[in-house]
Formats: C-alpha cells, sequence, structure tokens
C-alpha cells in the first residue's frame, strides 16, 4: 500500500511541475520575442540616411565663381568700327579690340583699316591729340604717296590714285570722328581732323596737285 501510494505521490509532482513549465513558456518566448519585433519593425532603424549625406556634400565656390583676381585678368573684347567709303558714302566694319574702350587709340583704328583693305597707312609718327583734335601725319612710305597695291583686295578695289587718296583720307576722318565722339551725346564732324607728313609738313599729293594746310582740318575732299 505504502508502494502504490509512494508512486502516485510522484506522479503528481510529475504533473504539477509539468504544467508549471507549460504555462511559464509562452510568457518567456513572448518575451525573448518581443525586442526582435520591435528592431525588425521600426522604420527609422531600417532606413540609411543616404540623402541626407548626398544633400550635405559641400560645394566649393572655387569651382562655380571665378575668383576676382581671375575677373580681373580676363581682358574685356569690345566692339569697334571702321568705316569706309568716300563722299559721306561709307560702309561700317566691326574689329574686336581687347581692352577697356577708354584706352583705344588712333593708331589701332588707321592699322586696323590697313589691314582690312590692304593699303599701307604707315604713320611717320604718333597721332597727336587735344583740344583742337587729332593730327595725323604719313610716313612717304604710305599709299597715299606709292599707290594702291598690286593686287588689290578685290572689296576695296581703287581705280586710281584719286580714288584711293580720297577714299583714304575720308575713310580716317570718319573712323576717328565716330569711334571717339558719342553720336548721342554730340556730333562727331564736330572733331578737327588734321592730316600732314613727315617733319611736320603739309600734306601734298604732287601726282594730283594737291596740298592740304597743316593750321586748317580736312574739310573733305576738294570738289571738282
Amino acid at each position: 500500500m505504502k508502494k502504490y501510494l509512494l508512486i502516485l505521490l510522484v506522479v503528481i509532482t510529475a504533473a504539477v511541475s509539468g504544467c508549471s513549465q507549460v504555462q511559464n513558456s509562452p510568457e518567456s518566448s513572448t518575451a525573448s520575442s518581443s525586442p526582435s519585433v520591435s528592431e525588425s519593425s521600426s522604420p527609422e532603424a531600417s532606413e540609411p540616411p543616404s540623402e541626407v549625406s548626398e544633400s550635405s556634400a559641400p560645394v566649393s565656390s572655387s569651382e562655380s565663381e571665378p575668383s576676382s583676381s581671375e575677373i580681373a585678368d580676363t581682358p574685356q573684347t569690345q566692339t569697334v568700327t571702321l568705316y569706309i567709303g568716300m563722299d559721306g558714302n561709307f560702309t561700317g566694319y566691326p574689329v574686336a579690340f581687347d581692352g577697356d574702350i577708354s584706352t583705344l587709340t588712333p593708331e589701332f583704328l588707321i592699322q586696323s583699316i590697313s589691314d582690312l583693305t590692304g593699303w599701307d597707312l604707315s604713320l611717320a609718327d604718333e597721332v597727336t591729340t587735344g583740344k583742337g583734335g587729332m593730327t595725323v601725319c604719313f610716313s612717304s612710305e604710305c599709299a597715299l604717296f606709292t599707290g594702291p597695291p598690286d593686287p588689290q583686295n578685290e572689296e576695296f578695289f581703287v581705280y586710281d590714285s584719286y580714288q584711293l587718296a580720297q577714299t583714304i583720307l575720308d575713310s580716317i576722318q570718319h573712323t576717328l570722328q565716330y569711334n571717339f565722339v558719342d553720336p548721342t551725346l554730340g556730333d562727331p564732324s564736330s572733331l578737327p581732323i588734321y592730316y600732314c607728313m613727315e617733319d611736320n609738313q603739309p600734306l601734298t599729293l604732287e601726282s594730283l596737285n594737291i596740298t592740304f594746310p597743316l593750321d586748317e582740318p580736312y574739310p573733305g575732299w576738294p570738289k571738282g
């Protein structure tokens, strides 16, 4: 009888112990699994801040904008106009000028006319400028004394020394006047242009029997 009671006690003890383990296992399972669920379901933790890192990259100002020293060293390109023609009929030819317009010189304009047309416009001296106007002094090598080049530029073809001389003097006068007097501020023709030759002598075209006095601005080509 005692033997059976002992066996029954062992069975009851085992049953009670098994029930307690079954009740405790869901709690421990729930407790152990809950952290993993919260970690995997968090949107903030799963999304890397890739966009923030890309947009926060610094931009170098030297790549997007030139420095003040680079701007200062860059030459300014202006456009000036050469006027070729005679008797008040001129055609304008734009030419590039590197630099501030305030540094434009008569010599540059005259040389540009020479380069464009092919006419030798050598000067005996620098062009003098002042309140009284400008004085252009031609050298003996100038086309005024030697005639047109051979061959001629077809666009600026002249038939004789008479036409060449008038075109040269009229073109230089008109070009200087309209580049050094703003037509919106004054009358370009009000700028006197004087012509002379080497040793500050009156401009004399012996082959044409024409002389222009030193003390009078160029009035235009003589009529008749």
